[in-house]
């Protein structure tokens, strides 16, 4: 994990901290991509951390506190509040020296290296408190949600930037964060200010094409509308969407001053195995990868009606350039076209006999007997890329 804090050294040595401390944390029990990621706190915080004394409590609607004193929860009988952190860091900019109350992170349920087809979108609900705002001016916080590259490292941090003002809150999207690194008011990110107490969700959409740059999209909006107040865009021509740019990273508070800032329903959107898709994919034969090895394969693939995949992929490389065996550990996704034609796989494999990576199969059925059929194997944790290959030997069915 990285993040974007500023350009000065301490910055970086703060996050190479962060780094190696969340690195250290125990993953939750979620499902990992490309499944979705839910957390309301009905039941618990699964699938969020505490962070350098930030913290993170599940609470009951109408609860108490010096922030959004005794609101409902969003939605259900329970919501989280985070605990200002304690020790704070501090960064350097224009001469001066700033704070950085660091808060709490999730995961979405686990960190992805493959752009789910489609796009995704991550979000959070936060309660928006104007008349502690009006009493409490020059607060703020930042939430962020990243996106890693294609091998599963920190890519690029897309931030709310949010702080108090005279009018209740002021709020604008950048890809910085911290008092050192942005500024909600900053009129070069188009603020938009929030005067009416409520919850309002922030939402990040990430969507784009294999190949071509991604697209970011924040916006904020009233809870339970899709009328958004405020929406910025966020593209760089270097974020290349399976070249550049992979799945999913955290979702980080980079910076909170409020002390019991009020949160509910977190999400990550995720693949969803094709509504009321019954399917049995049925693969054996040969291929000449991208590397001009010979790569054989065989396997089997199907999603229930109620939208249940399972099935195992085998493939082997035989070299001699990556020579690799792999053999599956789960199916988490079945994805398939209306006429039957192409399917994608998605789940976790072994690599050699070790490891867990995430991998992705993209297979097209043209008919019998199979001689212009196609298959592709991504693993980009290895990484490795069969490129979507014509069958040298064997058949593709999809039905």
């Amino acid at each position: 994990m990285k993040e974007s804090l500023g350009s000065t050294n301490l910055s970086r040595w703060v996050v190479a901290i962060f780094v190696m401390s969340v690195l250290a944390v125990t993953w939750a029990a979620a499902d990992a991509p490309p499944g979705p990621y839910f957390n309301g706190f009905e039941i618990d915080t699964s699938g969020w951390f505490n962070f350098n004394g930030a913290t993170i409590t599940r609470v009951a609607s109408g609860s108490a506190s010096t922030y959004a004193n005794v609101v409902p929860a969003a939605s259900g009988s329970y919501f989280a509040r985070l605990g200002k952190d304690t020790s704070p860091d501090s960064c350097t900019f224009g001469g001066g020296i700033a704070p950085i109350y660091y808060g709490p992170f999730t995961r979405f349920g686990g960190y992805s290296s493959i752009f789910p087809l489609g796009g995704y979108q991550t979000g959070v609900d936060i309660y928006l408190d104007v008349t502690y705002a009006s009493s409490h001016p020059d607060t703020r916080f930042d939430w962020s949600s990243a996106i890693n590259d294609a091998s599963g490292n920190f890519r690029r941090d897309f931030v709310f930037n949010v702080g108090t003002d005279a009018l209740g809150f002021v709020i604008s999207g950048s890809n910085n964060s911290t008092r050192c690194g942005a500024n909600p008011a900053d009129p070069g990110h188009t603020p938009v200010h929030i005067s009416t107490s409520g919850w309002y969700t922030f939402k990040h959409t990430f969507s784009g094409v294999p190949g071509a740059p991604l697209v970011a999209t924040l916006q904020v909006m009233p809870a339970g509308t899709n009328v958004p107040i405020g929406t910025w865009v966020r593209t760089d021509p270097s974020d290349i969407i399976g070249v550049t740019v992979g799945g999913n990273r955290y979702g980080w508070f980079v910076q909170n001053e409020f002390d019991g800032l009020a949160i509910d329903n977190s999400f990550r959107t995720g693949i969803v195995s094709t509504p009321n898709c019954e399917l049995k994919i049925s693969d054996g034969g040969w291929i000449v990868p991208l590397n001009h090895d010979v790569a054989t394969f065989g396997g089997n693939a199907k999603v229930s009606s109620a939208g249940v995949s399972t099935g195992n992929q085998e493939y082997q490389d035989h070299g001699p350039l990556q020579p690799m065996t792999v053999n599956t550990i789960d199916v988490r996704a079945v994805l398939c076209s209306d006429d039957r034609t192409t399917a994608s796989i998605f789940g976790n494999t072994a690599v050699n006999g070790a490891g867990s990576y995430e991998y992705e199969i993209d297979l097209q059925d043209n008919g019998e007997p199979g001689i212009n059929d196609s298959y592709r194997i991504l693993i980009p944790g290895v990484p490795y890329d069969s490129g979507l290959q014509k069958l040298q030997g064997g058949n593709v069915q999809i039905r």
